[in-house]
């Protein structure tokens, strides 16, 4: 606090100093409203100037000076180094292939494609004749344009190797086939049932049932072979197919046993159209073959009575189900029976074998080994699909 020496100074100050008295202010109007502010700042108004439209780096004006088709902006012709065409279209292409280098015989003049000893070997599918592709045939298309193709796979002419007979993938070497309908010579965006709603539903209903060793094709000509192939970085060697074959055979040898083409077609069957309701597989002279077929009126328990008790098997079964909201699923289940009682030998085989086996059945959802019956009952498969 200060104490009365230091009141009294500033008494004194005051007297000497008097302050000017200040202004009184106004009375606020209520009535009067007040103008809010404008957050954005108001630019000063210039006159505008004519558009120069060779002018452009001025702001709005974002094209290319060169908008040649075919070619982006900064992009050239790398023949010429010109910014205004493209390769296709330079006036110094033909001089320039020329001295281009053949990669088959290494000579110049000639790209691969149009290598002399490549048109030489090559031969139309349509007319035999040498010199063209199928694709630029002047005849009319017979047989399908594949009269006289030769198939890699089973070395006939006629067809080729997505129509082969042999051939149990068609155009899926790593197995698969068409969602829509099952085949296995096109694809699904080239399916003829591709725009029918109702016949993905009809086939899983109960459509007709194929034969023994028949499969879903398609009606569906699609030319891609190896005459349409433009691809400069691109030969192969006719004699090779016996090679691969044999390498398939030599690689089913040592990843376990051999798969016969019928357990993959029955299983496409039953993946694809419903055909049959369980599968049973079993070894046979050292390769996997089909035991025993379920036709779709079959049920779990005919399943289960089915598989030996003292031998060890494989199965597929297409399970049925209803979900908690009320939609009916199916699940493809893969089972390895191996009992109890069977031999030690018997269990190893079929152990060591699985994974390859398995992988050849491509659409398995859900695995289940079982040792006894009790391992593989209806509500054990029933909690699994769910």
């Amino acid at each position: 606090m200060a104490n009365k020496r230091q009141k009294l100074a500033r008494k004194q100050y005051k007297e000497a100093h008097p302050e000017p008295t200040p202004e009184p202010t106004p009375a606020k109007d209520p009535d009067k409203k007040k103008k809010k502010k404008s957050k954005f700042k108001r630019k000063k108004e210039e006159p505008k100037q004519p558009k120069d439209p060779n002018n452009f780096n001025k702001k709005g004006i974002r094209k290319h000076p060169l908008r040649i088709p075919g070619m982006r902006p900064g992009e050239s012709c790398y023949i010429c180094k010109a910014n205004d065409h493209i390769a296709k279209l330079c006036p110094q292409k033909a001089q320039w292939e020329k001295h281009m280098v053949c990669l088959l015989c290494r000579q110049r003049g000639h790209s691969l494609k149009n290598c002399p000893d490549v048109m030489d070997k090559r031969k139309c599918y349509n007319c035999g004749e040498t010199g063209h592709s199928l694709a630029k045939c002047p005849q009319p298309l017979q047989d399908g344009g594949t009269k006289f193709a030769k198939c890699f796979v089973c070395k006939e002419i006629g067809h080729l190797s997505k129509n082969c007979p042999k051939n149990a993938h068609g155009i899926y070497p790593k197995g698969g086939c068409c969602k829509i309908c099952g085949g296995v010579t096109h694809l699904a965006k080239d399916c003829p049932d591709k725009g029918k709603k109702a016949s993905a539903a009809a086939t899983r209903e109960g459509g007709a049932s194929t034969e023994s060793g028949e499969r879903p094709t398609g009606q569906v000509t699609k030319f891609i072979s190896g005459d349409d192939l433009e691809d400069d970085f691109m030969t192969q060697d006719f004699e090779s197919t016996d090679h691969d074959a044999s390498d398939a055979k030599d690689a089913n040898a040592v990843s376990g046993m051999a798969v016969d083409d019928e357990c993959k077609l029955k299983f496409l069957e039953l993946k694809a159209k419903r055909n049959y309701r369980f599968i049973i597989f079993k070894i046979q002279n050292q390769q996997v073959v089909v035991d025993k077929l379920g036709s779709p009126e079959e049920t779990y328990d005919h399943f289960t009575a089915s598989l030996p008790a003292d031998e060890c098997r494989y199965a597929v079964f297409d399970f049925d189900f209803t979900t908690s909201e009320n939609c009916q699923k199916s699940k493809i289940f893969f089972i390895a029976w191996s009992p109890d009682t069977s031999k030690v030998r018997s269990k190893m085989v079929y152990a060591s074998s699985k994974d390859r086996f398995k992988r050849e059945l491509d659409g398995i959802q859900v695995e289940l080994q079982a040792t006894d019956p009790s391992e593989m009952s209806f509500d054990i498969i029933k909690g699994r699909a769910l």
